[in-house]
């Protein structure tokens, strides 16, 4: 049953009830009077059911500042590390020091790190050998 069907067999009362006028113009002020959400993307960005809409800007520039200052801490601390591997590893310092990409510090990091075990390695099979005679 459709919509209009179903209200064709509404009593004629409650017809003209439903549709008058005032009632309508009730209705309307009630949907006017419900909070509204400030709703980015399908989600309620502010938790909130109803704020003016400077508080709600300001509220999303406070949120973004607080982010961009977590991030900004997480790539300085980042930065500081990789830099402090630049000037541990011999050939990261040799081929551009600080000053060279991050990848190619890591890549020098592992190389040296692989190279440092397996010289340690040949060294405790010296020590093994030198021991069982």
């Amino acid at each position: 049953m459709t919509i209009s069907e179903r209200r064709a067999s509404y009593p004629l009362q409650e017809r003209l009830k439903m549709y008058d006028p005032n009632s309508m113009a009730q209705r309307l002020d009630d949907l006017q009077k419900q909070p509204r959400k400030l709703v980015l993307h399908g989600v309620n960005v502010l938790n909130k059911v109803s704020v003016d809409s400077d508080t709600a800007m300001n509220r999303i520039r406070q949120r973004r500042e607080t982010h961009n200052r977590v991030e900004r801490r997480r790539r300085d601390n980042l930065n500081t590390l990789v830099n402090e591997l630049s000037v541990l590893v011999p050939s990261s310092a040799e081929n551009g020091g600080p000053k060279c990409h991050r990848a190619k510090i890591l890549r020098y990091t592992i190389d040296y790190i692989r190279m440092i075990q397996e010289e340690n390695n040949q060294l405790r099979q010296q020590l093994g050998l030198l021991s069982n005679k």
